[in-house]
């Protein structure tokens, strides 16, 4: 009974193992940083490993807001902020004061 088990065991281990080297290179690498939870339960985060210096003053970054994750730039200089959709930037938007966005500027562009 004993030799089953063992042999069992080795090949659990030996797929956990491989399945190390199948996961994305980034897989386990976020940083989620908590930005605001509210009364009700729902909370705001970044993910400070994802935070990128672009040309000029332009940061990109994962959040997570609510239940949706999102991939955003923010323009440093003017506190500006646009979604990237399915790889595609969407228009400019003014960060608002006291907002998500406002709070992980605060932490991105500092």
């Amino acid at each position: 009974m004993k030799r089953p088990v063992a042999v069992l065991l080795s090949r659990i281990t030996l797929l956990m193992s491989a399945a190390l080297f199948l996961l994305p290179e980034d897989a386990g690498a976020s940083d989620w940083r908590l930005i605001r939870e509210s009364r009700y339960g729902d909370s705001s985060y970044y993910d400070a490993a994802s935070v990128k210096r672009l040309e000029g003053q332009v940061v990109s970054f994962r959040a997570k807001l609510g239940v949706g994750e999102y991939q955003y730039e923010m323009r440093c200089g003017k506190k500006e902020a646009r979604l990237i959709e399915e790889g595609k930037a969407g228009s400019w938007f003014p960060v608002v004061s006291g907002s998500d966005e406002d709070l992980i500027y605060q932490k991105v562009c500092q």
